[in-house]
């Protein structure tokens, strides 16, 4: 079975008095997932790792500094430019 990286919870609502006049049980589908850093995050469910971008992949894969990574070179602001 694969993993849809979602689950669903009932939700209990408030009577609008339009159409229900008593709190009444909805079921919604929310994301599974949660944070593990600035560019990752994983499915609680299956324990799949996810990347926000290609370029966070591959610092993470392969070791490639990219924007906002400790190993790309903070250059000075007074810096002359190339």
């Amino acid at each position: 079975m694969t993993c849809t990286h979602t689950s669903s919870r009932a939700v209990w609502c408030e009577p609008d008095g339009w159409e229900h006049e008593e709190p009444y049980q909805v079921w919604e589908k929310y994301a599974t997932t949660e944070d593990l850093d600035l560019s990752r995050y994983r499915c609680t469910r299956c324990g799949e790792v996810f990347y926000y971008t290609g370029r966070w992949r591959d610092y993470h894969e392969n070791g490639t500094p990219c924007l906002g990574s400790d190993r790309v070179a903070r250059v000075p602001p007074n810096a002359d430019p190339i």
